[in-house]
């Protein structure tokens, strides 16, 4: 590893100040090695692969003052060799680089004859680095597109080209249909659940569009589905004051009665609302199935304010570790409640 470092750094170091196109023309040759070291060589600990992810930052540098379509060329014939690697490779690369290679990289690439599956992570890269919103929807099938986690993908980077009908129309195409009675169906043969994230950009797509009273129903529904709390503070920031204290209630309400105690817990834990958290876990002990360092985590939380719930937390998941036949995380928990005064 040392000798393989100290040779990059002759390269990029002396060879760079003296002579600039040969010391690249090394570099390239250097970064080709690295597939026939690394099989005849164990990186336990990440060192070699330190070394040409170096290398990597080293060559965009370089390119930095080179010709960027001679640059573009050497750089798609490198990938083409190693894809694998050069998709490690190319976030390092880029950072250093001249700002507009990405674009002519893929451009050459989306010109290679003989493309491969192998290329699409380097062209999904090269269009995220390039910021070619349309390169990178050209990268999936029209089936692929139908999914609402590929839909999602696609329709953030579109938003985030400012190209707000075209990612509209990429998530209504994913929506999963919903009959008379509210329940998602099936449609072209996948399951239709929401996705988060396909909601997530959904409900970017409405605020963009105007359509906010759109948006604030769609979060608070996703609420609702999810319990997520991260949904119901985009819900309640947007409201007016006074208003926003009105729909935490309604939020906080909305989880103490909800089927699944575990993700109301997590949700009032997470916000944080410790009072409604304590009464939650008093009120339906039994239902109580917490992870052992959910329960940990949580019981240390509620501990001086509300130390009956944190004991009763708790001693439901030490239980509940003793039934499973799990002693030591039984012990645990209970020792814990122990030093907690009720």
């Amino acid at each position: 590893m040392r000798d393989l470092d100290a040779l990059r750094i002759l390269i990029v170091e002396r060879l760079a100040a003296l002579d600039r196109p040969a010391a690249l023309k090394q570099l390239w040759s250097f970064m080709g090695v690295a597939r026939r070291v690394a099989g005849r060589l164990r990186d336990r600990d990440g060192s070699l692969a330190a070394v040409f992810d170096v290398a990597a930052s080293d060559l965009g540098r370089l390119l930095a003052e080179a010709d960027t379509g001679r640059a573009a060329d050497a750089l798609t014939d490198a990938m083409v060799q190693a894809p694998p690697a050069w998709a490690l490779w190319l976030p390092a690369v880029f950072d250093a680089g001249p700002p507009n290679l990405a674009a002519a990289t893929l451009r050459r690439l989306s010109e290679r004859q003989g493309a491969v599956a192998s290329w699409l992570p380097l062209i999904r890269q090269l269009a995220d680095a390039a910021g070619d919103a349309g390169a990178y929807r050209s990268t999936f099938t029209h089936q692929e597109l139908l999914d609402p986690s590929v839909a999602a993908e696609v329709a953030q980077r579109m938003l985030a080209a400012d190209r707000v009908p075209e990612a509209a129309a990429l998530l209504e195409a994913a929506r999963p249909m919903q009959g008379a009675d509210g329940r998602l169906s099936l449609r072209r043969g996948r399951a239709a659940e929401l996705d988060f994230d396909w909601e997530s950009a959904w409900i970017e797509v409405l605020e963009r569009s105007g359509r906010t009273d759109e948006a604030q129903a769609a979060r608070w529904a996703s609420f609702e589905r999810t319990l997520s709390a991260d949904r119901a503070r985009d819900f309640t920031r947007r409201l007016a004051d006074f208003e926003d204290v009105e729909a935490e209630g309604r939020a906080f309400a909305y989880a103490a009665g909800h089927a699944d105690v575990q993700a109301a817990l997590r949700f009032l834990m997470d916000w944080p609302a410790l009072g409604e958290a304590a009464r939650l876990i008093l009120a339906r002990p039994d239902e109580i199935q917490a992870g052992d360092e959910d329960a940990e985590a949580w019981a240390m939380k509620l501990r001086s304010r509300y130390p009956v719930a944190a004991h009763t937390l708790l001693r439901r998941t030490a239980a509940a570790a003793f039934r499973r036949r799990d002693f030591a995380t039984c012990d645990r928990l209970t020792s814990e409640a122990d030093t907690i005064a009720v």
